[in-house]
């Protein structure tokens, strides 16, 4: 016959789960702060590369002066900007439809 548990084995037992699932918590929340971290990192360089490519920038001071300019140019015109953007994907996916139905 087994040997009945006493309340205090049965506590004892539950707080090393307890330790063991915070632990692994712990693990997770780190792992996905890595991931997060890494993300974040690849798109400042993909940024940063599409910066020095089409402004031919070599330094942060040039990007830091060309980032306040646009953004002082989108500030002002982000509506117009906006609604061009959606014009012209408009215009793009019409003709596209109209080149396949065409075939």
């Amino acid at each position: 016959m087994p040997k009945k548990r006493t309340d205090e084995e049965i506590l004892q037992e539950l707080e090393e789960k307890i330790e063991k699932m915070k632990a692994r918590k712990q693990q997770v929340e780190a792992r996905k702060k890595e991931k997060e971290r890494k993300e974040r990192t690849r798109r400042l360089i993909q940024v940063g590369a599409i910066f020095e490519k089409y402004f031919e920038i070599q330094s942060e001071k040039e990007a830091e002066k060309v980032a306040k300019a646009l953004q002082a140019y989108i500030g002002k015109n982000k509506e117009k900007i906006l609604h061009h953007d959606v014009v012209v994907k408009q215009k793009k996916t019409v003709a596209t439809e109209v080149a396949v139905s065409e075939e």
